[in-house]
């Protein structure tokens, strides 16, 4: 009998440590947010303290496009495709239709370019032994 009330005490203290630590964690993540203003576009980011660390994580703000400037960003990624799938040739990106862009998806071409050349020289390993996956 006392062997199963030792055992239960044990165990209602172990899920209490773990609720008052959760409590802590999402004191932690509370999400400030930070208003930028460009010449052009409002611009809305949000900052979130990481748990672990005393650091902070910035997400990229949403670019306020009209739906001109979308058409012109999207004729830019599709030059940036193309000359990303020249330039590493054994990859073979291709450019979603217009209308299937989600808005927090448009970024500057830069940023862009950046993504797609990241994407053509990605590898891929197995969680097994390592190996690229081919």
């Amino acid at each position: 009998m006392k062997k199963y009330l030792y055992s239960g005490i044990l165990l209602g203290i172990i899920v209490l440590a773990g609720c008052s630590a959760n409590e802590q964690t999402e004191e932690q993540v509370n999400v400030k947010e930070v208003k930028t203003e460009d010449a052009t576009n409002i611009q809305e980011g949000k900052v979130q303290p990481l748990a672990d660390s005393g650091k902070e994580m910035v997400s990229k703000p949403v670019l306020k496009l009209t739906q001109e400037q979308k058409e012109d960003y999207y004729k830019q990624y599709a030059k940036i495709i193309e000359q990303v799938n020249l330039e590493y040739s054994d990859t073979q990106l291709e450019l979603v239709p217009l209308n299937e862009f989600k808005e927090e998806e448009w970024v500057e071409p830069d940023e862009f370019r950046r993504i797609a050349s990241d994407m053509a020289t990605m590898e891929f390993t197995s969680s097994f032994g390592g190996d690229p996956v081919e």
